[in-house]
């Protein structure tokens, strides 16, 4: 049958298993996954809320989207990935956990998708964000797209961020299928028990005894993560207060040197870059707190960006041992990191490359 034929398939299946689920009738045959025929593809609803037709087994996975190749692999599908975006899980961390992330096809131009390097590629499922026209680009060429990325619509709140990355893990690790879908469940639960332990410790502080975090995003630390970004919800959630939430983009949002005086951090974090130099031997940060008390840090580094990926659980509990470190003595990060690296990667981490990637360092000898 012709994929375009399949497609429309798949959504009447949808349909009317919609309608039946709705009225209480059972449908034999059919359930989250869709028809009763393996030949056929299943019904599925991706991030955007938009109904797929998949295969039962899919063995041949491309993304565009950054995060999640990082996510494929904590699910334990990485041998599946035939193609990734060219910035994603292209570090140092990433090639030593997984040395077969530098042999794949990389993306160039995720905006501008090559509908002929893809069809060369014969993906499965191609992962990638919530823009229309590209989509349609590669469904009319006959290949399947999954959502697991919103270009809009993000969390408006920290405990809406939490949902939000749990379902983005499931949606991924339902479009596999298998045992991904067990490992979503662990890694969802490790998610809420470390929020739930860090708020408990947190949720009493007065305002005045909360610590203010800016997050930058360049070297010389005037572009930085803003209004509902991951890093503003990691922030809160460790008990911190995020001070550029008000600002109006995202991500890469510029602002003043005037404006980050006015706001005097306790702490500065220069994320995506390599060293902290822009700011601590610029004189013009120099009567800011966090400069003041030695607190401008690099953020870990690990297999992928900390900040946007599931390793942000792991940032949220350095940042919440970092900003009160009384509250959070008995958390060992080191013993955490490499507990994570086991469990979700399969990966045996030294202590010293535990430290490493807290420090944001490569891994030992490398």
């Amino acid at each position: 049958m012709k994929k375009s034929s399949k497609k429309y398939l798949v959504m009447f299946i949808a349909a009317v298993v919609a309608v039946f689920v709705a009225a209480g009738i059972h449908v034999w045959g059919f359930g989250a996954a869709g028809a009763a025929d393996e030949a056929e593809p299943r019904p599925f609803i991706d991030l955007a809320g938009r109904v797929v037709g998949l295969p039962r087994d899919p063995q041949r996975l491309a993304t565009f989207v950054g995060p999640t190749p990082e996510k494929i692999l904590l699910l334990g599908a990485a041998d599946r990935l035939v193609g990734k975006n060219a910035y994603a899980v292209a570090g140092p961390w990433a090639i030593e956990v997984y040395p077969r992330f530098k042999d794949m096809a990389l993306f160039l131009n995720p905006m501008d998708p090559n509908v002929e390097e893809l069809i060369a590629l014969d993906p499965d499922i191609i992962y990638y964000w919530s823009m229309p026209e590209q989509i349609e680009k590669m469904e009319a060429a006959g290949l399947t797209v999954v959502v697991t990325q919103l270009t809009s619509n993000n969390p408006a709140t920290a405990n809406e961020f939490i949902e939000f990355q749990k379902k983005e893990v499931n949606v991924i690790a339902d479009s596999i299928g298998g045992t991904a879908k067990e490992r979503a469940r662990m890694w969802n639960s490790y998610f809420d028990r470390k929020a739930k332990l860090i708020n408990d410790r947190v949720k009493n502080l007065k305002e005045s005894e909360r610590k203010k975090v800016y997050f930058g995003c360049s070297d010389d630390g005037l572009e930085c993560f803003s209004k509902n970004s991951y890093p503003q919800f990691i922030v809160e959630l460790a008990g911190g207060i995020f001070v550029a939430k008000n600002t109006n983009e995202e991500v890469n949002t510029t602002v003043t040197l005037e404006q980050i005086i006015a706001w005097d951090p306790d702490v500065i974090i220069m994320g995506r870059t390599d060293s902290t130099d822009g700011v601590v031997k610029d004189a013009r940060w120099s009567e800011i707190s966090a400069v003041k008390n030695g607190m401008v840090l690099l953020p870990p580094n690990g297999v992928m960006f900390w900040d946007y990926s599931g390793e942000c659980v792991l940032l949220m509990q350095f940042l919440a041992k970092t900003l009160y470190p009384d509250l959070f003595r008995d958390i060992d990060m080191v013993k955490e990191t490499q507990t994570y690296y086991k469990d979700f990667y399969g990966y045996d981490l030294s202590a010293q490359n535990a430290r490493n990637i807290l420090s944001s360092l490569p891994p030992a000898g490398k």
